[in-house]
């Protein structure tokens, strides 16, 4: 990585055009693709294109450097009311501001004031060496070829760039499936479908991200541009352009671009009036831009994080300086993909994607482990607003829990904190839906834990889900002795048991209760069992062990459960779950 970043700086005369290049090829190859399916051919198609791509962009050139030029000739006339805003900033003798600055000088006088006094030393006699030599300085005419390179030079660089630039991105186009087919036969061997979709994924996310930038940001130009005309501020076009050029930089181009036409509305405004209309013009129109236009044509995103975007503008720009900002996305984007395809950079992915690096069920679990109910809950919330309550502890609470039993199977985590943490859990669950029912003279449903406090909770969850649907359940405690729950189900005769188990700790007693209220309620009850655990390696077998001791059927997850449950009871599904 030190190597290749040491290549990208030293040889950037080198890969800077060639970066050019790459992006405007992504940015053109759509409008290839239309014309070419318009029956155009590929040549004409990339003639075409190119034509009207550099047309636009020296068109633009063209447009600014003429502004500019009106704008430096114009600056002068401002000088007065510069000068007008300058005195009426400044305030009196005794003001605040002035005071604390005559006391911020006081204290540092203070502070480098010597001690004691010291004699002063005496005199020099000075001797005529050291008297001043005079120098007059003699400036040589330069030669008629010195005149031309200083004039040349300055201009050649950015001239030559930009043809080459132009070749390269002619040549891309016209070669772009040749080129394709090069790199995967160079980087894809044996893994050519790997390569394949790489090479599409970048190529789609990065054009998809150049266009709509490209729309994004026009649309953005033009407003401020107008905006900026009818205030007044003169050279609108200029400080329309330079808008939607420097708004390809993430998040502080557009305030780079306000601070032109700002400081210019000081220097032609008498008031302030134009200064707070041009402030709240940039404002607005930024505001609809981010939260209108954006979310409208991005669709998807670059699938880079909000950080990794600042870093990447940070990086590129070091690099590669203004350029480099610009580029800065775009070579994150195929830097991403690169991690997100090859196992072997696969942190490039989790550094820059803008998935969660970890899933909901680990943080979920982490922060458990950390007693954070407060986070738990939230975690639980947020999760919630995309799904329901219902698939919530399906994907995240039951998972964190099986983490929890084999840590303490591990030995990793003591009986006596697993309690500590089955407590702050339920009271979580408590907070999350309505509390379960407490036990009375009949049931629906009755949920029975198969062994310890993980089957308890997640018997809780389910009695929890069927009360907020409204059919009446309740659970017994883990405490209970197997006798115990068998005579409960003989006592209250519910028309439905659910035995909960947690594989694989407590898959075994789940086998054996299932048998025994087999026995004893006889078939005017159904029994089922939630073995909630579904990647469990030997779940077919122990399904079908559940079943051999007259289960009705066997669920993995709560929402089959509820569904089921409400099929029995005859009840409509509601939306709370």
């Amino acid at each position: 990585m030190v190597a290749v970043v040491a290549a990208l700086y030293f040889a950037q005369d080198f890969f800077l055009p060639l970066a050019l290049a790459v992006l405007i090829s992504f940015l053109l190859a759509p409008l290839i693709r239309r014309l070419e399916r318009w029956r155009l051919g590929r040549v004409p198609s990339v003639i075409v294109a190119v034509s009207l791509a550099f047309s636009v962009i020296g068109g633009v050139g063209y447009v600014v450097a003429g502004q500019i030029i009106d704008l430096a000739n114009a600056l002068p006339h401002y000088e007065a009311n510069l000068h007008a805003k300058i005195v009426s900033l400044k305030t009196s003798g005794d003001s605040p501001l002035n005071r604390a600055t005559k006391t911020l000088r006081d204290l540092s006088a203070e502070l480098t004031k010597t001690d004691a006094p010291t004699a002063a030393p005496a005199a020099p006699i000075e001797t005529p060496a050291d008297r001043p030599v005079p120098v007059e300085v003699v400036y040589t005419p330069l030669s008629a070829v010195e005149t031309i390179r200083a004039v040349v030079a300055p201009v050649a660089g950015p001239l030559g760039t930009a043809a080459i630039v132009i070749v390269f991105v002619i040549f891309m186009l016209l070669e772009r499936e040749d080129l394709r087919d090069r790199f995967i036969h160079l980087v894809g061997r044996g893994r050519l479908h790997v390569t394949t979709q790489a090479l599409d994924d970048a190529g789609a996310r990065v054009s998809r991200y150049l266009v709509a930038q490209c729309v994004v940001n026009v649309t953005y130009g033009i407003p401020i541009g107008l905006g900026l005309w009818f205030i007044g501020i003169p050279n609108a076009v200029l400080w329309g352009m330079l808008a939607t050029l420097l708004r390809f930089v993430p998040y502080i181009g557009a305030w780079i671009a306000a601070a032109f036409p700002l400081a210019l509305s000081l220097a032609v405004s008498t008031t302030w009036t134009a200064p707070l209309l041009t402030l709240a013009l940039f404002v607005v129109v930024e505001l609809i831009s981010n939260n209108v236009i954006e979310p409208w044509l991005y669709g998807s995103s670059t699938g880079l994080s909000s950080m990794a975007i600042i870093v990447s503008a940070v990086f590129w720009s070091w690099l590669w300086g203004g350029v480099g900002l610009l580029l800065a996305t775009p070579l994150t984007v195929c830097i991403a993909v690169v991690g997100k395809y090859l196992p072997d950079f696969v942190f490039l992915d989790v550094l820059l994607g803008d998935k969660p690096p970890i899933a909901v069920s680990d943080r979920f679990f982490q922060r458990l482990l950390a007693l954070d109910a407060e986070e738990l809950s939230n975690l639980c919330d947020g999760y919630r607003a995309k799904s329901t309550l219902a698939r919530t502890y399906d994907e995240v609470v039951i998972p964190a829990l099986r983490l929890v039993d084999a840590e303490v199977r591990a030995g990793n985590v003591s009986e006596a904190t697993r309690r500590e943490l089955m407590g702050v859990l339920r009271d979580v669950l408590e907070d999350l839906g309505e509390a379960a029912p407490p036990g009375g003279e009949s049931a629906g449903v009755l949920c029975l834990p198969a062994s310890n406090e993980s089957d308890e909770l997640c018997a809780f969850m389910l009695t929890q889900l069927l009360a907020m649907e409204g059919v009446k359940a309740e659970f017994v405690t883990s405490k209970a002795l197997a006798g115990e729950m068998v005579e409960k189900g003989a006592e209250l005769r519910p028309k439905l048991i659910c035995i909960s188990s947690l594989p694989p700790a407590s898959v075994r007693s789940a086998h054996h209760l299932c048998g025994r209220l087999s026995e004893r309620l006889g078939a005017d009850t159904r029994i089922f069992v939630g073995l909630w655990n579904d990647a469990l390696p030997d779940h077919t077998r122990h399904a079908e062990r559940c079943k051999r001791a007259h289960a009705a059927a066997v669920f993995t997850t709560l929402e089959g459960a509820v569904r089921e449950f409400l099929l029995q009871a005859g009840v409509q599904p509601a939306t709370t779950a």
